[in-house]
């Protein structure tokens, strides 16, 4: 969804939860708009407060109003009110400067078509929004020098001392973040969330507010961010990334660059942190195009840069295992469901919503293998490897998902069309993906005891039923499509990061031997 599509929508006031620092927040914003407002009216203008109430004036307190009311919006969807808790005051400031230019370009194209009476001129304009923002930002100033004076009262080995009740999750307000939030919670963690929030807060709407909760606004690749959030953390889970062949596909660089080169980063800032457990989001698509069954122990043959980015990210990961650091990689199967993000670019969801809307289930290649697994049971098998002891997933990789979910897409099709009867089969093989790989899920049954709670036809159903509802819009939407979404707001979203060229050896990979410290505790 574009900026200005959120803006009218104001899905951004929706999500908003009021609490004690929010509603002062927006006080403490709208205060300094109407102050200087006043400052240029008395001030610069020379007016009095009698030709303020005057009716004449009265076009002047609906400019007040509107842009009271467009600054409050454009604020909130910033994630000043929402999402504010430790982003960096820098990011802080340009935001409140940014939103105050654009408002300031648009009162003066307003003002360019009001009538001569008016009352309210260019320099007013300028008073009013530059000194809005220098207020706003003063403001945020003072907060964070207070702030900073209570965190060193506190004393710093309280504050890094890592605590196995606080978890960081990073990309925790996308599709399987939005879902794992609200297990952490609900076990008393004390959870922050990293992410860039792409698409909004509105993933974590039903756990705003959550006293427990900390949102971060930030790219997982700022390294000032990144090393502040994982103060005091005993646990990471790193489910942050491009997700998906289509998207990664759109821009390898920007693929590399985040999937590969700030994972390493980020395996390496949080060691040295102290964080005890590091789980890493990884996919069964590593293993590619196979005819046989294939089980963590399997080669791997990836068919997209997706696949092959996260092979280099366990490889990584796997070699700073050990030392009172514990990596965990989950290979997750094809997930489907509904969560806090909805998501229609996955095979399962999309052959559902496009059952619906268009009546037509197409399949390209019937006879390809993919397991399945519901998104809230990828929640629960990272909750089941997080509180499980240490030394059955230290250096340990889990295929995740269950051996009764292996389909082909062929009968993934028929499963739509028994619960959507008017929708038809059609099958195209003139473009078939390469990938085919059933998969065994015996270890994580047997080591950790995980067994998914929902079948495919649960899950089929409850996205059918959104879809019927019409509580979500067209399944082609962009911010229901990672793909969509990154081709038309580009890469220019992304901060750039450095690539510099190690990344190669580590993209070519066909297995990773265990690493020392996975072998020791294999072994004890």
């Amino acid at each position: 969804m574009t900026l200005l599509q959120r803006l009218i929508s104001f899905q951004p006031v929706f999500a908003l939860r009021p609490t004690r620092g929010s509603v002062l927040r927006i006080a403490a914003d709208l205060s300094s708009f109407w102050v200087a407002f006043l400052l240029g009216w008395f001030l610069i203008e020379s007016q009095t407060f009698t030709t303020l109430i005057t009716h004449d004036s009265a076009h002047v307190v609906l400019f007040l109003a509107v842009f009271s009311f467009l600054l409050f919006i454009a604020y909130t969807d910033a994630g000043l009110y929402n999402c504010p808790h430790r982003s960096s005051l820098t990011t802080k400031i340009y935001r409140i400067v940014g939103i105050n230019l654009a408002l300031l370009v648009i009162a003066g194209l307003a003002l360019v078509l009001a009538p001569p009476s008016a009352n309210v001129t260019p320099g007013m304009l300028l008073t009013t929004f530059a000194g809005s923002a220098l207020l706003a930002c003063l403001a945020r100033v003072i907060s964070f020098v207070l702030r900073s004076e209570d965190g060193e009262n506190a004393g710093p080995a309280e504050f890094d001392r890592p605590d196995e009740a606080r978890v960081l999750v990073i990309g925790g307000a996308g599709y399987i973040g939005s879902a794992l939030v609200e297990k952490l919670l609900g076990l008393g963690k004390q959870v922050t969330v990293l992410d860039a929030l792409h698409y909004g807060c509105e993933p974590l709407s039903r756990v705003a507010g959550h006293p427990a909760l900390t949102i971060i606004r930030e790219d997982f690749r700022h390294i000032e961010a990144l090393t502040r959030a994982m103060s005091g953390m005993g646990a990471v889970i790193h489910l942050g990334g491009l997700v998906g062949d289509p998207a990664c596909a759109v821009d390898p660089d920007l693929t590399v660059d985040i999937n590969v080169t700030a994972t390493k980063l980020v395996g390496e800032i949080a060691k040295a942190r102290g964080v005890r457990r590091f789980i890493f989001a990884s996919s069964c698509s590593v293993y590619g195009a196979c005819d046989d069954t294939v089980d963590e122990t399997s080669h791997f043959n990836p068919q997209s840069l997706y696949a092959r980015s996260k092979v280099a990210s366990e490889a990584l990961l796997g070699a700073l295992n050990g030392d009172g650091f514990s990596v965990t990689c989950l290979r997750f199967a094809t997930v489907y469901g509904i969560s806090g993000r909805t998501r229609f670019d996955l095979v399962a969801n999309l052959l559902c919503a496009k059952a619906v809307r268009d009546g037509i289930i197409t399949v390209f290649g019937a006879d390809q293998w993919r397991p399945f697994i519901h998104v809230d049971d990828v929640a629960k098998a990272i909750v089941t490897t997080l509180t499980a002891p240490i030394e059955r997933v230290a250096g340990e990789v889990f295929n995740v998902g269950s051996d009764a979910q292996n389909y082909t897409l062929g009968q993934l099709a028929a499963l739509i069309q028994s619960q959507v009867p008017e929708a038809r089969i059609v099958s195209d093989d003139s473009t078939v993906d390469k990938r085919n790989y059933h998969v065994s899920f015996t270890k994580i049954r047997q080591q950790l005891g995980f067994e998914p709670a929902w079948t495919l036809e649960r899950g089929i159903a409850q996205v059918v039923t959104l879809v019927r509802s019409n509580q979500v819009g067209h399944y082609s939407l962009p911010t229901y499509s990672n793909v969509l979404y990154l081709r038309e707001c580009g890469s220019q979203n992304f901060c750039t990061f450095k690539i510099t060229g190690w990344e190669t050896e580590y993209m070519n990979l066909d297995h990773i031997t265990p690493s020392r410290g996975a072998q020791q505790i294999a072994a004890a």
